[in-house]
């Protein structure tokens, strides 16, 4: 646990606390995460976020044990369990919230390779519309997430993406997908209408062949903003995109999402 801690830069403060508490409580922690490794997360539902945060650095320590098994090298294990600091400064450095999202990564259901993470995804999401993608419902497909805290380089995503290509075919030849499969409002079709050609999140989507977007403006609003103004003039312009996004919506210009997939065999 305390390599990884250290190697995260997890916050000093938060540090200490979570180590003392794994010092003190190590009967329960051990014990919940054993659930969680068996797949029984939802033994964290009433613990409190430090207790999560130490239970999910439990998994994670086994998690790497099957890295390690897997021959996958600790570089990709580190960036990829990164993310549990970044979500504790989500969280104001109070602990870990998102303990479900965090499940991905010490199941070794998600990987940080280079910029971008990619997930083992089955897609069974209602939402979709299937009738307009290139695979069914029910299709396994490689998820494409964009973690925050770094620049979106496009080349940058170029070399991640196949970088993951050749990962997944060394280290899970079993897995068979077609597509690279990506939901976010950086895909947004619209978004040219409010950023500079140039911009980093329009080269991004640039990537992907995008089937089609939809005016859900929740995300864009909780990345740009971080929380909804009912009245849009009260949006902040601290960043050119604020400033050009706040602009585009009070011309009556929508935000969204756009869905777009990339062929495994173009990459």
């Amino acid at each position: 646990m305390n390599d990884l801690i250290n190697y995260i830069n997890l916050d000093e403060n938060l540090k200490q606390k979570v180590i003392d508490l794994a010092e003190k409580d190590k009967v329960k922690i051990l014990s919940l995460a054993k659930k969680c490794i068996s797949g029984n997360f939802s033994c964290l539902r009433f613990a409190d976020d430090i207790t999560r945060l130490a239970v999910i650095l439990e998994c994670a320590a086994n998690a790497r044990e099957k890295y390690q098994k897997l021959g996958i090298s600790d570089s990709i294990f580190y960036d990829t369990m990164d993310d549990i600091r970044i979500w504790c400064e989500n969280n104001n450095n109070k602990g870990l919230k998102n303990y479900r999202w965090l499940k991905n990564h010490v199941s070794l259901e998600l990987f940080k390779i280079g910029r971008l993470q990619y997930q083992f995804y089955t897609c069974k999401s209602r939402f979709l519309k299937y009738s307009l993608l290139p695979f069914d419902y029910g299709e396994k497909v490689i998820y494409v997430h964009i973690p925050q805290g770094e620049k979106l380089v496009y080349s940058d995503c170029v070399s991640s993406i196949k970088e993951a290509k050749i990962f997944f075919e060394k280290y899970f030849p079993g897995y068979s997908y077609r597509f690279f499969f990506c939901e976010s409002w950086l895909l947004f079709a619209e978004n040219w209408q409010f950023m500079e050609p140039s911009s980093n999140i329009l080269q991004f989507s640039s990537l992907f062949d995008i089937v089609y977007s939809c005016s859900v403006d929740a995300q864009a609003i909780e990345r740009i903003y971080k929380k909804r103004r009912i009245n849009k003039s009260k949006y902040p312009e601290d960043t050119s995109l604020q400033k050009s996004a706040k602009a585009y919506m009070l011309s009556g210009g929508k935000l969204g999402m756009g869905i777009g997939v990339i062929e495994k065999e173009l990459v």
